[in-house]
């Protein structure tokens, strides 16, 4: 595999031959250079003045500070990842080691409606509860901040090795507004979220993104997600989905960002397009499909994708979203409920089956120095060392933890991820976050990370 060596960012250029005179500046001799419009790659010397391209082609010697050669190497610009959760480990990793060793310069974040701001001041306790249930991480005094501008000035002071392009996350305008609350929001509620959403927006968010299978996000309606979209569409902004569901209710999932796009007139991207469970294997290219054909219909939307066969997410995925109204505190009362013992252990199998069942779901991340001899687990193995169905075992295990249980999920084909990776419109997002190699070798780490 040839090397690549990346820059910070070049598209354009124009070839042609300079004499450098700029002390300090840098040559790179006798590279492949990729520029990323797609042109085939061309052999030759680039110059770095200062922070720009100074020149790409035969570049003479004058008086420059540093020539480096870069024979047998390929020079490109620095790789975007469009879609990552890096909001939630950037204090703990701000140089972006895994990322920047890979190419990557500039990552979209807060996706799936997962994300750090807006912020309400009477509910930043659940915020924080909900970004740790989820395997975030939070800067020492938790959050701090109300809004876009204040989040930006806490990372800004971390000196990120990487560039961070934010989106709103509903999931938090809805908290901000509501709380954990399974119900419509009133007018003045409705009111107070498109404010939020707009204040974001106008203070330098991409977008705003949803995760419609994650609670509290996942209780807001179609009706409310087009509210939504509308101030999106006004700021020309982009609208991305965790759609609502990824195995029996895909396709009507697909028809709910379709119309909310139509109607809203926002651009609608379709986060790491997939069909989880074998039962439905094929059907993801069938989503691609509608895709393509209400783009075609005039519908601004795309998709992107992952490249495994795995999913990962939290536990409490497999635990229905009636049970997560009022937020972990509340789901937590629910799953110690001898009464409600049996209709979620019947829930939780169902949907612990469509993704593969218990020998294929792997335990990733446990808080409890009790149980961290299951991480790397599955959830079989589980069950057998405490001779209890895996239900059950899953049921308990969330309580033990505070339902702050991540875990890996082997239930995608590679029908689909092959089928929807030839698209040439569908792009690429890891769905990973920034990690450090040393501190955090001893993690149980999924490869979209890496």
């Amino acid at each position: 595999m040839t090397d690549v060596l990346v820059l910070l960012g070049f598209l354009f250029y124009k070839k042609e031959v300079r004499t450098v005179s700029t002390v300090g500046s840098i040559i790179l001799r006798g590279g492949t250079i990729i520029d990323g419009t797609g042109a085939p790659g061309v052999r030759g010397d680039l110059w770095i003045d200062g922070d720009r391209i100074g020149a790409v082609g035969k570049v003479e010697t004058g008086t420059a500070g540093e020539e480096i050669d870069v024979s047998g190497l390929v020079v490109a610009p620095g790789f975007i990842d469009l879609h990552t959760h890096t909001d939630r480990k950037i204090f703990d990793n701000p140089l972006g080691d895994s990322k920047v060793m890979q190419g990557v310069t500039t990552e979209v974040t807060s996706n799936c409606g997962i994300g750090p701001f807006p912020v309400s001041a009477c509910r930043i306790a659940e915020l924080e509860s909900y970004l740790n249930t989820l395997s975030g991480s939070l800067p020492e005094g938790g959050v701090t901040w109300t809004d876009f501008n204040g989040f930006a000035a806490a990372v800004e002071k971390l000196q990120p090795g990487i560039n961070l392009a934010m989106l709103a996350a509903q999931g938090a305008v809805r908290i901000a507004a509501i709380g954990w609350d399974d119900r419509p929001p009133s007018a003045t509620e409705m009111t107070q979220m498109q404010e939020l959403l707009d204040e974001s927006l106008r203070q330098g968010a991409w977008g705003m993104s949803t995760g419609l299978v994650y609670p509290p996000g996942s209780f807001a309606k179609p009706d409310e997600l087009i509210e939504l979209a509308k101030v999106l569409a006004k700021h020309e902004a982009l609208y991305t989905s965790h759609i609502r569901g990824e195995s029996a209710t895909l396709m009507n999932s697909i028809e709910e960002a379709i119309t909310l796009g139509r109607i809203s007139g926002a651009r609608v991207q379709v986060s790491h397009l997939k069909a989880i469970g074998k039962p439905f294997w094929g059907q993801g290219v069938v989503a691609l499909r509608r895709i393509e054909a209400a783009r075609a219909e005039g519908v601004d939307i795309w998709a992107d994708q992952y490249p495994y066969e795995a999913t990962a997410t939290s536990l409490a995925a497999l635990v229905p979203g009636w049970a997560q109204d009022g937020g972990i505190a509340a789901l937590l009362r629910r799953l110690e409920d001898p009464d409600l013992r049996q209709q979620l252990s019947t829930a939780i199998l169902q949907e612990m089956t469509v993704r593969g069942g218990p020998e294929r779901v792997k335990l990733s991340v446990l808080k409890t120095a009790a149980n961290q001899q299951w991480v790397g687990k599955t959830i079989q193995d589980l069950a057998a060392a405490r001779h209890l169905p895996p239900e059950e075992a899953v049921r308990q295990l969330l309580i033990e933890e505070d339902a702050k249980v991540n875990a890996v999920y082997f239930s995608l084909g590679e029908i689909d991820l092959e089928g929807i990776m030839q698209n040439p419109n569908v792009a690429v997002g890891s769905d990973g976050q920034v990690m450090n190699p040393e501190r955090d070798r001893t993690e149980n780490v999924h490869p979209r990370s890496y």
